[in-house]
């Protein structure tokens, strides 16, 4: 069975992970879900847990756990996937900033990675933004481009999470 672990970060469309989740377990795959603590507050880690049949990750040292959840947690993974990917997490990427468990866990996984990015359409057209992106696209990290609409705040344009199917069918092809 392939090992996908799925981080959530905090875009409101974090409850689309709830769906991206139900997918890949359908498919056969072993869904691993790691929620930032602000995606914690967006969706429901005991839905996620119950979608995915796995424990949910949100903390980076939790005490109940001795192992290093980042290494436990990279172990046989076949994808790395982020989905919502938001300007905060590309960041830390992008510059190696390993502040949480989601960023610690990029920096440790030697499989492929995908990213899934969603926010404000003028946070995404921010050369920062598109500067880290440039960046992680250099050292091989895949992304599927946001969809164009109407986003949650009101505004329109490129930003919104890209459709779960085709989050699907991209993450499919790497592993």
């Amino acid at each position: 069975m392939k090992k996908i672990i799925l981080g959530i970060s905090s875009s409101i469309s974090a409850y689309k992970a709830c769906d991206l989740t139900r997918l890949f377990v359908r498919d056969g795959y072993s869904v691993f879900p790691l929620l930032t603590e602000n995606a914690a507050q967006l969706v429901s880690p005991l839905a996620l847990e119950v979608l995915s049949g796995n424990s949910v990750y949100a903390e980076t040292f939790p005490s109940e756990r001795r192992e290093m959840v980042h290494i436990e947690l990279k172990k046989d993974a076949d994808l790395f996937l982020v989905a919502p990917a938001t300007a905060n997490i590309i960041g830390k990427m992008a510059n190696g900033i390993a502040d949480d468990l989601l960023s610690t866990t990029y920096l440790s996984v030697k499989c492929p990675v995908l990213l899934a990015p969603a926010m404000n359409p003028d946070m995404w057209s921010h050369p920062a933004v598109q500067a880290n992106i440039e960046k992680l696209k250099e050292r091989g990290v895949n992304f599927i481009d946001p969809a164009s609409g109407l986003v949650a705040c009101g505004d329109e344009g490129t930003g919104r999470l890209a459709d779960i199917n085709d989050i699907f069918n991209a993450a499919k092809k790497l592993v």
